[in-house]
């Protein structure tokens, strides 16, 4: 990591240049990757305004802040850099490791098969299954054109891909002959 220290109408003792340093290893430690560190640090009065960039392969961090003191100004400065590479990482993690609805959906109808068929083979005081549940690929659809598709094939419930929020959805018909609509919320 290649850190670059300037101050502007002051000088920058060695006491600033290896607290800069320290903080640096701290931040090179939660995120590895930086490349290059700019610190700038400017004298107005009786406030020091201190900026950091921070560049990585794929990403650039900036904060800024302004205090009496120049190391508390450091130091704000670099907890906000690394609030914001914490941020950062959570959100390739999160990426990483969504699951495409898709996905999901196959995983829901395969577990409620295999949900299914452990309370077939467990004797117990749940009702008996009358049929094996059927496996069907979810093909998206509009809610309008799951109820057509409920009404022309006389079930009574349909579980269909919803077109616009591409989450797994229920249409289903009430004993009065009209129909409701179930979407679920993931918290």
């Amino acid at each position: 990591m290649q850190i670059t220290i300037s101050g502007r109408h002051l000088e920058i003792t060695d006491d600033i240049r290896t607290y800069v340093e320290k903080r640096a290893k701290k931040v090179e430690s939660i995120f590895n990757r930086v490349v290059d560190l700019q610190v700038v640090i400017e004298l107005e009065k009786t406030r020091y305004l201190t900026e950091i960039t921070l560049a990585t392969r794929k990403a650039t961090f900036h904060a800024q802040g302004e205090t009496h003191d120049v190391f508390t100004s450091l130091d704000k400065v670099m907890d906000k850099i690394e609030n914001q590479i914490r941020r950062h990482k959570e959100r390739i993690r999160d990426w990483r490791h969504r699951s495409s609805q898709r996905d999901v959906a196959a995983q829901l109808v395969e577990g409620e098969g295999r949900a299914a068929a452990e309370t077939t083979l467990i004797p117990s005081a749940l009702p008996s299954l009358v049929r094996v549940p059927e496996k069907f690929a979810p093909k998206p659809m509009t809610v309008e054109e799951a109820a057509m598709q409920l009404r022309t094939a006389g079930d009574s419930f349909l579980l269909f891909l919803n077109a616009t929020t591409n989450q797994i959805n229920l249409v289903y018909e009430e004993d009065n002959g009209e129909y409701g609509w179930v979407e679920p919320q993931f918290v």
